[in-house]
């Protein structure tokens, strides 16, 4: 049984609810195991992922035909490159237009590929709806919602964002202090080296908070890997007995 290769779509209907944030962490996450890992940022007229990961992030412009090409191209290639998309609510309905016409999720299926949709509540009943036309429309795509403190509290919206996949537990991002917060949001700062290090420029006590911080949300991404994998690790020994 071989490994797929992670896709996360982060995405919303709505604006202001975090999205780019969860990105930018699942993208850091995924730089601290990966030697590489690209990002496309899918946000009209304001790409703010790519202001905090440069290196890795493309700004897409979904009208654009050569952009469309490029970035699902990319996103179906067997490269065993872990990629993420920050898809802006400007361009949500386009993007999973796109991804029905050409096949994506059965591309993807072809392939060493593993698709999956992380998606921001908040309190708003057109995002619970948006959560559930995502399910009808693609059948077997693992959805998970993502519960952020400082947007919505996540156990006031679960009858909303309700899954019946075990793997699809919902991801938990606690509130990041507003001390920490004026360094999280620094542009020349990214999770992973937070994860890894002590930044000096940092207050010592800050230092450590921040990476305790990061290192409880990085377990959330882990864990959800490990829950993947045993989904995989079933239903690998059912198809073969």
């Amino acid at each position: 049984m071989s490994k797929r290769t992670p896709i996360y779509i982060v995405c919303s209907p709505r604006p202001r609810n975090g999205k780019t944030f969860v990105a930018r962490l699942v993208t850091d996450f995924l730089r601290t195991g990966h030697p590489k890992v690209e990002a496309f940022d899918v946000n009209l007229h304001e790409p703010v992922l790519s202001e905090f990961i440069p290196r890795e992030t493309r700004v897409i412009d979904i009208a654009a035909t050569h952009d469309q090409m490029a970035m699902f191209d990319s996103l179906v290639r067997d490269d065993a490159v872990p990629k993420v998309v920050d898809l802006g609510h400007g361009s949500y309905v386009r993007f999973f237009d796109l991804a029905e016409e050409i096949g994506f999720v059965r591309e993807t299926r072809r392939r060493a590929i593993e698709p999956i949709i992380l998606f921001p509540v908040d309190e708003h009943a057109s995002s619970g709806a948006a959560f559930g036309a995502l399910h009808q429309r693609f059948d077997g795509l693992t959805l998970i919602p993502v519960h952020n403190d400082a947007i919505a509290k996540g156990h006031l919206y679960r009858e909303r964002f309700r899954t019946a996949e075990a793997a699809a537990v919902p991801l938990k991002v606690s509130v990041l202090p507003p001390g920490l917060k004026a360094y999280a949001d620094m542009p020349e700062y990214s999770f992973a080296d937070f994860h890894e290090k002590l930044p000096i420029e940092i207050p010592l006590g800050l230092s450590f908070e921040l990476r305790n911080w990061t290192r409880r949300t990085f377990l959330e991404f882990r864990e959800l890997e490990l829950r993947l994998l045993l989904r995989k690790l079933r239903s690998s020994l059912q198809g073969a007995m």
